[in-house]
């Protein structure tokens, strides 16, 4: 009886799991969820490395850069900020993801994307909350 119990959970957990995984792609511009497009995309690599996201009619949505304050070699003060720009809010944090496609795969887990590209902003106000560190409030630059 243990053991169907047991192999019960472990399905549904397995189960939960692979319904929920979503397969993120960037190539070309092109955001797709599954296989479906969800968003562009433009990356910049002059100055600040940013990736600029919009919705399938060009509203640019999101900005995700990393910002290095101005010291190359010194990786301590480094931070990514990521801006929501219809809604008018902002995260910075120490979180780095390794791709840019990493940051929509992280806004799905915690649901403040779905996987049409939607933003749920009520999961947004969370995902600040728990997230945003307020770094240049924080931050004094001398000159």
């Amino acid at each position: 009886m243990k053991k169907a119990k047991l192999f019960l959970l472990a399905s549904m957990i397995l189960g939960t799991i692979i319904c929920n995984a979503q397969t993120i792609e960037m190539d070309k511009g092109k955001v797709t969820c599954n296989g479906k497009e969800i968003l562009n995309y433009k990356v910049d690599k002059w100055g600040t490395y940013q990736v600029h996201f919009y919705s399938l009619d060009s509203n640019e949505i999101i900005l995700v850069s990393d910002i290095d304050n101005e010291t190359p070699k010194y990786y301590e003060d480094d931070f990514t900020s990521i801006k929501f720009l219809l809604l008018g809010k902002k995260v910075e944090t120490k979180v780095k993801k390794n791709k840019w496609k990493h940051y929509i795969v992280w806004f799905m887990e915690n649901k403040v994307m779905d996987a049409e590209g939607k933003i749920n902003e009520e999961k947004l106000d969370l995902f600040i909350k728990n997230y945003d560190e307020k770094i240049t409030e924080r931050t004094i630059k001398l000159k």
